[in-house]
């Protein structure tokens, strides 16, 4: 008979004090190297940056990067991942003060806001369309389960909104999708091009102002308080998911499990 594999009654299943200290050391690592990546990215943009900068940065060695990240790729995409889910747990923040910030309207006044407050995002923007595209190849590739839940949430966002009425029902769903979407991008890459043109470009609180604006006129509609709430407790619940995935994509790229 071959030994019995089964834990004798009372000994511990947990992780040992030391398997513990190699964990926590492998997720500091991580973010030591995020965080020299993100500087990086900050000061010189997407193009420029090598794995070596970024180990030179970290003060680890190379194999060190690549035993956490694959590729250069999936390092600059664990760094933006990382900025998103600090924007989306800020919004979720938002979203609980109030049930008219669950409105498209001031969702993308604060998306719109914290962008620019943070200098990743704000770098990552100025890189333009050909930056962005880069990025959503990298996700489409990398996390590509995440790429569809974010749409996934998106659509089951609008759908409690249209049906406790607070989006207009006149309009395609995927009509008013893209002028959402059109709307918040424009305004956030569209303005170093219209200063190289020497065109007028208001405030940041200015701009968020008119896309708030332009959003509610074209998209929502009035709705009673009732129906607004009742969005607010679907609406946080759709991106609290969302937020849980996140995490869990950023800890795989970061080859740390369980990283929160």
């Amino acid at each position: 008979m071959s030994p019995s594999t089964d834990t004798p009654p009372g000994a511990s299943t947990s992780p040992s004090p030391a398997a513990d200290a190699a964990a926590a050391e492998r997720e500091l690592r991580a973010d030591r190297i995020l965080d020299a990546a993100e500087e990086l990215l900050v000061a010189w943009g997407r193009r420029k940056i090598t794995v070596e900068d970024v180990a030179r940065r970290a003060k680890v060695g190379k194999g060190t990067v690549y035993l956490h990240f694959a590729t250069k790729e999936t390092l600059l995409l664990a760094v933006v991942m990382r900025a998103q889910l600090g924007l989306m747990r800020q919004l979720l923040e938002v979203m609980g003060r109030s049930p008219e910030n669950v409105r498209p309207s001031e969702v993308a006044r604060s998306l719109y806001l914290k962008h620019l407050d943070s200098p990743l995002m704000r770098a990552v923007l100025t890189g333009g369309t050909e930056s962005l595209g880069a990025l959503s190849r990298d996700a489409a590739a990398l996390v590509g389960g995440t790429v569809r839940e974010r749409q996934r949430a998106m659509r089951a966002y609008w759908d409690v909104l249209r049906d406790l009425g607070l989006l207009r029902p006149d309009l395609p769903v995927d009509d008013q999708l893209y002028a959402y979407n059109a709307l918040v991008l424009g305004h956030l890459v569209t303005p170093p091009v219209l200063e190289e043109q020497g065109m007028h470009v208001p405030d940041h609180g200015t701009r968020a102002d008119l896309m708030a604006q332009s959003v509610r006129l074209l998209l929502e509609q009035d709705a009673p308080p009732e129906n607004t709430r009742k969005a607010q407790a679907r609406v946080l619940e759709i991106f609290s998911a969302l937020d849980r995935s996140m995490r869990e994509d950023i800890a795989r790229l970061k080859q740390t499990p369980g990283s929160t």
